[in-house]
Formats: structure tokens, C-alpha cells, sequence
């Protein structure tokens, strides 16, 4: 449940995610995806409060989308197991990347199937 009270549709996800603080850059796995928010893990933590640049490519079982870029705030960094979860609340969406994260979503709720490179 949000803030507001109502339930959001979270997607699991598998994303090769690179966050970039300006400082340090931090690679890491996507593990869902909320409307306007990302789950990923990561190795490395990143403070609460930190601006992002994200690189997201969706990961298929024959290779990775080309990364398209989207800007972000840390809401929350957890360690679990030796790695990092963290939250981060999407800010902005560069160029066409809006359109990009709607496709991402369909794909990820199976409205859009892709096909094998096999086909």
C-alpha cells in the first residue's frame, strides 16, 4: 500500500542496473518495479537522500536491451545478506525514456510478448 492508501502494481523484474552518484558508480540487478520507483541490489551501498543517474536494460534470456537512462533519489538503502537493497524514487525521465519505462512495464505484465531470437 502506498502513502495514500492504495495498492501500487509491483513487477518483478530482472534489469541490469548502473547508478551513478556523480562520485562513485554502482552496478547492481533491478528486482522490481513500482510506477515511479525501482528496487535494486547492488553490492556497494548508497546513502538515502542521493541523487541517481540509473542505466536500466531489461535482460533477456538471449541478451540485453540497449540502457536507456533515467535520473533518481534514494529513498532507502538496506543491507541484506552481504548486499544492499535500495530504493530509489525515479525524478526524471530523459527524452523518450517515459515511453521506454511503459514499455519495460508491458513487457514485464505480458501485454507485449517478445519473441525468440529462435523464431
Amino acid at each position: 500500500m502506498s502513502a495514500r492508501g492504495f495498492a501500487l502494481d509491483r513487477f518483478v523484474c530482472a534489469l541490469d542496473v548502473e547508478l551513478d552518484t556523480g562520485r562513485t558508480r554502482v552496478t547492481g540487478r533491478g528486482l522490481d518495479v513500482v510506477e515511479g520507483a525501482l528496487t535494486c541490489a547492488t553490492r556497494s551501498p548508497i546513502k538515502p537522500g542521493t541523487t541517481v543517474n540509473m542505466q536500466l536494460r531489461l535482460v533477456l534470456e538471449w541478451g540485453a536491451s540497449e540502457a536507456f537512462p533515467l535520473s533518481g533519489h534514494v529513498l532507502w538503502s538496506t543491507e541484506t545478506e552481504g548486499t544492499y537493497q535500495i530504493g530509489v524514487m525515479i525524478t526524471e525521465l530523459a527524452g523518450d525514456a517515459r515511453q521506454r519505462l511503459a514499455l519495460l512495464i508491458r513487457v514485464l505484465t505480458g501485454a507485449i510478448a517478445l519473441p525468440s531470437p529462435n523464431r
